[in-house]
């Protein structure tokens, strides 16, 4: 595994940096807010109901593969993953281990989230809608990876559940 809990801790404080600027509303009213150069980019399209349906015939039961999260800027976990598939009514679940994080899959019709938590660093992110097949037990994920509606990474799932 590359470093990921040292750049997660920055990524953090990065975070909380940034979220401490001046709000342009509370310029006073002769001044403009300074134009922005990042780019804009529409944000990817969230993860819902055909993703959820996508792994309702994943059987419950261990779960073996390889996870690969990718976090922008910060760094990546790849390892082989261990855990559990379980369901809880239109929720799938996919909890394990990769390396020395704990990751927590989570896809509802309301959307998916991934957690991961490796030594007490954490994160929480969204998915968005990208490749969620199931052939048989075999899950293949694929989505991209958002905090606070902010592009954040990726997530590459190759998991077989029930086996």
């Amino acid at each position: 595994m590359r470093p990921l809990r040292p750049v997660l801790v920055a990524a953090l404080l990065l975070l909380a940096a940034t979220g401490c600027t001046d709000d342009p509303a509370d310029a006073p009213l002769d001044e403009a807010p300074a134009a922005s150069s990042a780019p804009t980019t529409t944000p990817a399209q969230p993860a819902g109901e055909a993703e959820a349906d996508a792994l309702a015939p994943l059987p419950a039961g261990p779960a073996t593969g390889t996870a690969v999260l990718v976090y922008s800027g910060l760094g990546e976990l790849r390892a082989p993953f261990a855990g559990q598939c379980s369901h809880d009514g239109s929720t799938t679940r996919i909890e394990g281990s990769a390396d020395t994080a704990r990751i927590v899959l989570a896809v509802s019709p309301e959307g998916a989230r991934i957690d991961l938590d490796d030594d007490g660093v954490t994160s929480t992110s969204d998915l968005a809608a990208g490749r969620y097949e199931v052939g048989g037990r075999h899950l293949s994920l694929r989505a991209g990876m958002s905090q606070g509606g902010e592009p954040a990474g990726s997530a590459e799932l190759e998991i077989d559940c029930g086996g």
